[in-house]
């Protein structure tokens, strides 16, 4: 209702909103393009293929997004904000550390079912600097929320808000390695549920 109300308010230039919409669209099309080459890797991100794919100019993904791997970053903030953790806790029952490791082994069974999607994410979360590197924190940020919520959100004891704040890093790490080749995804899974056992204080 806000928005209506702010379109028919006549201190409010309608070209101005065209324009601002227009610019949020161009967005959402760019980091669809990116996301989708992301399935055949990083090096396979070129912005040119990605502009052309979005039906953009290259001039116009460097207007929304200062680098490759701030959009690449965008792309894995995108595809993190999609991932509802309360589809994944039904069988964790009332125990809030095996929600945690249900949505830990559900959100690395997404991401990392194809290895090349994997790396084409967390590759530029790895070696942000500069204004990716503010991008790179909203990343972060939202996988902590996925792990907080899973425990019960804000509201939980501080506990288990605090083992899910230390899962989200042990699982950025691990998924790196993962990327990386250097473990397998059933080591990764490993050490989420060791992690969680030793967070529960088993």
């Amino acid at each position: 209702m806000a928005a209506l109300h702010s379109l028919s308010d006549p201190e409010v230039d309608p070209r101005t909103v065209n324009i601002q919409f227009r610019r949020a669209e161009r967005r959402d099309r760019i980091i669809t393009a990116a996301t989708e080459m992301a399935r055949h890797g990083y090096d396979a991100c070129q912005i040119r293929s990605i502009a052309a794919a979005a039906g953009v100019s290259t001039s116009a993904v460097y207007q929304c997004f200062p680098s490759k791997e701030d959009l690449m970053l965008a792309c894995f903030h995108d595809w993190l904000w999609g991932f509802e953790p309360a589809v994944s806790t039904a069988n964790g029952g009332d125990d809030p550390y095996q929600r945690l490791l249900q949505v830990s082994l559900t959100l690395t069974d997404r991401l990392c079912s194809s290895p090349r999607f994997a790396e084409a994410m967390i590759r530029p979360y790895l070696y942000a600097d500069g204004t990716a590197a503010t991008q790179a924190d909203l990343v972060r940020r939202q996988t902590v929320r996925i792990f907080v919520e899973s425990v019960g959100g804000a509201k939980s004891a501080p506990r288990e808000i605090g083992a899910a704040k230390v899962l989200s890093d042990v699982w950025m790490s691990n998924v790196a390695a993962f990327a990386q080749r250097r473990i397998t995804l059933a080591d990764l899974s490993e050490r989420l549920a060791r992690t969680i056992g030793l967070l529960k204080g088993r």
